[in-house]
C-alpha cells in the first residue's frame, strides 16, 4: 500500500518512517519534508520504497506534488512543533491550517476510495477549546474540525480521520530528546503512570496500523473515545493495542 508521511525527521515521524520502511505492507512511502535527509541504513529498512519530495509551503498543494502521491490511500500527519518554540501565529498555521489544506488536497487522489488521515495529536487536545493551553486549544480544534470535513462537501467525503494522542513520547534512537524536563521526569512517568508514556515504536505501530486498515470506526474500548475515531494514550501500548485492532485488520510486519 502506497502512504504519506509528513514529519519524518522529528520524534515522532522518524519513528514511522523506521515502521514503514520494516513494514511489508507498506509497498511505496511518499515522505514530503521541508529538506532533503538521509534515510536510515540498517538491513531490515528497505529504503527502495521511499520517496523524498522536497515541500516547503505545507499550506499549498499544487498539482505536480498532488500528481506524485496520486494513489496513495493513507498519511501519518506527523508534522508538528513545540508551542514554545513559535509564535502563537505560526502555531495556529503549523498545527491547524496545514493538516487541514493537507486533507482537502489529499482526500480525492485514492480516486474517490477511502483515503485515510491519521493525525498526530496529543494527550491535553481539547475539542471544545476550553484547555488553558495553546496546544489544546489548537491541537482540539484540528481534531474537530478533521472529523467534521467528510460531511461538509461530498469532495470531502473519502476522508477516514483518526486522531491519535500519544502520551510523553519516547523517541527513538537517533532522536533522543535532550530536554532536561524529559531527563528528569520521564522516569517518574515511566514507573508511576506508563498508560501516559507512549514508546515511539509503539506509537509508530499504531499510526501505521490505521493507515493501512480499511478506515472504519475502531471497536469500542479504554482509550478509544469519538465513536472510534480517537485514540488514547492508554491504548497505544502493545497489549491494549492487540486487544482493540484485534491483530490488526490486516497481515503487518513487527518491529
Amino acid at each position: 500500500m502506497h502512504l504519506i508521511l509528513t514529519g519524518a525527521t522529528g520524534h515522532v515521524g522518524y519513528g514511522v518512517l523506521q515502521h514503514c520502511l520494516a513494514n511489508s505492507n507498506v509497498t511505496r512511502l511518499s515522505i514530503l519534508s521541508r529538506r532533503e535527509f538521509a534515510l536510515p541504513t540498517d538491513p531490515q529498512y528497505d529504503t527502495s520504497k521511499a520517496q523524498i519530495i522536497v515541500h516547503k509551503d505545507y499550506a499549498s498543494y499544487p498539482q505536480d506534488l498532488i500528481d506524485k502521491v496520486s494513489g496513495a490511500e493513507g498519511v501519518v500527519w506527523a508534522q508538528g512543533i513545540s508551542q514554545t518554540e513559535v509564535a502563537k501565529d505560526e502555531y495556529v498555521r503549523i498545527t491547524f491550517d496545514y493538516p487541514i489544506n493537507a486533507a482537502k488536497a489529499f482526500a480525492p487522489i485514492n480516486s474517490g476510495k477511502p483515503f485515510k488521515f491519521v493525525y498526530v495529536s496529543g494527550e491535553g487536545a481539547d475539542t471544545t477549546e476550553k484547555s488553558w493551553t495553546l496546544f489544546g486549544k489548537i491541537k482540539g480544534r484540528a481534531e474537530r474540525t478533521l472529523a467534521e470535513l467528510p460531511s461538509t462537501d461530498p469532495a470531502y467525503a473519502p476522508l477516514r480521520v483518526y486522531s491519535v494522542r500519544p502520551g510523553m513520547v519516547d523517541p527513538p534512537e537517533p532522536h533522543k530528546s535532550e530536554s532536561l524536563t524529559k531527563r528528569v521526569l520521564g522516569p517518574v512517568f515511566r514507573t508511576l503512570t506508563p498508560s501516559m508514556v507512549s514508546p515511539t515504536p509503539e506509537l509508530a505501530r499504531v499510526l501505521v496500523d490505521l493507515a493501512l486498515g480499511d478506515g472504519a470506526p475502531l471497536k469500542a474500548a479504554p482509550g478509544i473515545e469519538a465513536n472510534g475515531r480517537t485514540v488514547r494514550s492508554k491504548a497505544i501500548r502493545t497489549a491494549s493495542w492487540e486487544a482493540i485492532f484485534h491483530g490488526g485488520r490486516l497481515q503487518h510486519t513487527d518491529l
